[in-house]
């Protein structure tokens, strides 16, 4: 695999941007490629998975692109102190690296997903545009926003004074404001650590997706925590699922 660092800066975040980029070594024809947008956890960068994890290697044997863009600790959202994430994300990068490399723009070969507070962020991205997908990957989300000042003490410059914003961001809301019948049909893929403590939230989330809201998903526990072996250990299992 070619791993890149792409750098450029961003009108919209008013900041030079840095997305990492991992293509496969041997691209065999103008075929545009299929592509997994992948995010961070908070506390993380853009460039987590590539040195955390051994994406390199899993994605070796697939056509597939996998790209990386670094977006803080802003919860994939336009923030409450004004760094408009939610709009770099939908507005800038997604076109910009479709127009820079030869991405697939096709929903069947269009994949998102991401761990932790990246899980969140796929899980929003899958909520306001569930026609630019096909395949979701929820790793160790954050389900529930209610949490989040027990673990980010600058969650107000997210979420506005004493998190005032999280209601109307929670992902239950999210789901009120999507097209039910377009989230049935993306495939969508969930799990979390035995020991991660999330794990009661996303018990009660995966309950949500599948029996109230009847979604095609894999809800999947393992042993592990909250960290890098459990998710080093799950994107082996997700790429292939993703490529099938």
């Amino acid at each position: 695999m070619a791993v890149l660092t792409y750098q450029r800066s961003s009108d919209i975040l008013q900041v030079q941007t840095i997305v990492t980029v991992v293509l496969p070594d041997n691209i065999t024809s103008d075929t545009p490629l299929p592509v997994l947008w992948l995010l961070h956890g908070l506390g993380d960068n853009g460039s987590a998975w590539q040195r955390k994890t051994a994406i390199e290697l899993i994605a070796s044997t697939h056509q597939l692109a996998i790209i990386m863009p670094d977006c803080g600790r802003g919860f994939y959202t336009n923030t409450a102190s004004g760094t408009a994430y939610a709009d770099y994300l939908t507005d800038e990068l997604i076109p910009q690296m479709r127009r820079t490399f030869n991405l697939s723009k096709k929903p069947s070969q269009n994949f998102i997903g991401g761990n932790s507070m990246g899980g969140y962020g796929a899980f929003k991205l899958a909520t306001s545009h569930p026609d630019w997908f096909s395949k979701v990957a929820l790793i160790s989300p954050v389900t529930n926003l209610k949490s989040v000042p027990d673990f980010m003490t600058d969650y107000e410059a997210v979420f506005g004074p004493n998190g005032e914003d999280i209601f109307k961001l929670q992902p239950t809301t999210l789901v009120e404001k999507a097209d039910l019948k377009q989230l049935q049909q993306l495939k969508w893929y969930h799990t979390i650590g035995n020991d991660d403590f999330m794990k009661k939230d996303n018990d009660a989330f995966a309950h949500y997706l599948q029996d109230t809201l009847k979604l095609d998903i894999t809800y999947q526990t393992a042993p592990g925590g909250h960290d890098w072996y459990f998710w080093n250990d799950q994107i082996a299992q997700i790429i292939p699922w993703l490529m099938a």
